[in-house]
């Protein structure tokens, strides 16, 4: 699935604990606007010291970013060393002025790759020799220094309830503190900083797990927004930044997942999914991470094959997502944008349903549906690209003609 817009790569770290953790960890700080200089600082003891765990500020500056769940997720602006390797981001994720963990993303292999549409053979080939190099090295390189530095460990720590997503992590515990160390092969290492009181053993939020599915139905319907005009929407689904990775079937899951309580990342389901660092997401497994990922959910899935409206509207209006693949079109996307800012959509004419992008050669992209107006004739959608791709509508009939999978979550 193509990346269609200038946004810039996220790092999304999981833990499961017994807080929310925030799930965007994005905005425009990796590309042109903002990038975390290199230096040559350690700032191992820093974060580690218990100051920063009483309420202390953090070292040096950070730049907060919009994030999940009334969360603070601030970007450290400089690139120190960290237990002796340098990440390519560290993050510091906070829940009413209250750190929750610090988190250092060292290699992404969705960042590392990009997308890479174009590139022959040869450079890809090099581009996975490199990562391969690099992983290698900082497997070993941190857990022999994260082994000589804590107090214990490691422990194998292994969450997920399917066998697809199923995750196991290296904890190393040092004080009050659990470093969680995560070294996925093909993938990503990273390192969590979080107090150990504060994990648990599974995806599905806390919250969420203590609810019937009776409760649960009444919550997610309450989500759900009703106006003069005609719209219903449903409200509090987050935006997962896809960034410059072929990930947007992952992200717009991600988005529709973690509004039914799972706490996972992008990366985590990218993982899972089996991406083969190439670039794209040709031959991984998206439609079995679909299924796992709604299991994972505590919930259920049910995949059609083109967008119907009279189907999608008994789930939207109980408080129920929509994913939908579609063919995308850059020129229809200028009028699905101004159309969220109040702007009328082109009559649906022939001339109109000309443009449409209805060929198997238009790319493909993913998008959560959020809502719909009768009256108008038009769905009301997201795309995950950042906050300004919220409430883009379309002809119903558009969607119809354009898509070629559609996923219907209920719990």
């Amino acid at each position: 699935m193509k990346d269609f817009l200038f946004a810039v790569p996220t790092f999304l770290i999981t833990v499961a604990g017994a807080f929310a953790i925030p799930q965007n960890f994005g905005g425009n700080f990796f590309g042109a606007t903002f990038q975390p200089k290199d230096i040559n600082e350690d700032f191992t003891e820093q974060l580690l010291a218990a100051e920063i765990w009483q309420g202390g500020d953090l070292p040096r500056s950070w730049k907060t970013i919009p994030s999940l769940d009334g969360n603070e997720v601030k970007l450290l602006t400089v690139n120190p060393m960290i237990f002796g390797e340098r990440p390519s981001a560290v993050f510091a994720n906070t829940e009413k002025g209250r750190l929750q963990s610090i988190a250092a993303l060292y290699l992404d292999a969705g960042h590392f790759f990009g997308y890479q549409t174009g590139n022959s053979n040869d450079a890809v080939k090099t581009l996975q020799r490199d990562f391969k190099k690099r992983y290698t090295h900082l497997e070993k390189a941190l857990a022999d220094t994260l082994g000589d530095r804590a107090d214990d460990g490691p422990d194998d720590t292994t969450i997920g309830r399917t066998a697809l997503l199923r995750n196991t992590y290296q904890d190393y515990r040092l004080g009050n503190l659990t470093l969680r160390f995560s070294a996925i092969e093909n993938h990503s290492v990273s390192l969590i900083i979080l107090r150990t009181e504060d994990i648990s053993e599974d995806y599905l939020d806390g919250g969420t797990a203590m609810l019937d599915k009776r409760q649960r139905r009444k919550q997610l319907l309450s989500n759900v927004h009703k106006d003069a005009s005609g719209n219903v929407t449903i409200g509090g689904i987050p935006m997962f930044r896809q960034g410059l990775r072929p990930y947007c079937a992952v992200s717009t899951l991600g988005m529709a997942t973690h509004y039914l309580g799972l706490r996972m990342s992008t990366d985590a389901l990218a993982a899972g999914a089996r991406f083969r660092n190439t670039g794209s997401a040709k031959g991984s497994k998206v439609l079995d991470l679909y299924r796992a990922a709604a299991e994972e959910a505590a919930a259920s899935v049910q995949r059609g094959g083109s967008f119907d409206f009279k189907r999608a509207k008994k789930y939207l209006e109980k408080g129920f997502p929509v994913v939908v693949w579609r063919r995308y079109s850059s020129e229809r996307n200028l009028f699905h944008s101004a159309a969220a800012n109040g702007k009328a959509l082109p009559e649906a004419n022939a001339s109109d349903r000309a443009t449409w992008p209805t060929s198997k050669t238009d790319p493909g992209h993913a998008s959560v549906v959020t809502g719909f107006n009768e009256k108008t004739g038009e769905v009301i959608f997201m795309e995950s690209w950042g906050d300004h791709a919220r409430d883009k509508r379309m002809h119903i009939e558009e969607l119809e003609a354009t898509s070629y999978a559609v996923f219907y979550f209920k719990v």
